[in-house]
């Protein structure tokens, strides 16, 4: 199933120091190496300079909106209600949502696509450090660790025998 994304959605869900073209570019394309989809991203406006007005990257494609919406490039895509059964569109915007759907799209949430339901993505997240040990901690620790006599015998109390088929 094609699937459509309105990419200035995507971009809006992003950590702020992580919301660019470029970003919604790569998690786009993170996720369509975890499972095999064709992809269609469209942004709002023009390209940056130098980039083209349609970018073929593998499976997933990236279209420029230049003068148009967004939303109407999409509504575009899907087509004839037909074709359009076959398309999924990933947006938040409800009037998207609601135009795709009439053409008989299916709709899914940006965070439903993503797999996240609520949450941040894991790949966008700061890991955060654990605390340090705290002077007792670090005491109690050290006195586990240390320098203990051994017990004379090495040997185990018993042997591990395993039993003889016959």
């Amino acid at each position: 199933m094609p699937i459509a994304i309105d990419g200035n959605n995507l971009l809006h869900t992003l950590p702020h120091p992580h919301r660019s073209r470029d970003e919604v570019r790569r998690a786009v394309l993170d996720q369509c190496r975890r499972e095999k989809m064709s992809v269609t991203v469209v942004f709002d406006g023009p390209p940056p300079s130098g980039v083209p007005t349609t970018e073929h990257l593998g499976r997933v494609t990236v279209l420029y909106s230049e003068s148009k919406s967004a939303d109407d490039v999409i509504i575009g895509i899907l087509g004839s209600t037909d074709s359009a059964q076959s398309w999924s569109v990933v947006t938040n915007d409800r009037g998207l949502a609601a135009r795709a759907r009439e053409r008989g799209a299916s709709i899914r949430t940006v965070a439903q696509w993503m797999g996240r339901r609520g949450t941040k993505s894991r790949r966008l997240t700061k890991v955060r450090p654990k605390p340090p040990l705290r002077p007792n901690e670090v005491r109690d620790w050290e006195h586990l660790f240390s320098e203990r006599e051994e017990p004379p015998d090495d040997e185990p109390s018993r042997v591990y025998r395993p039993k003889r088929r016959r």
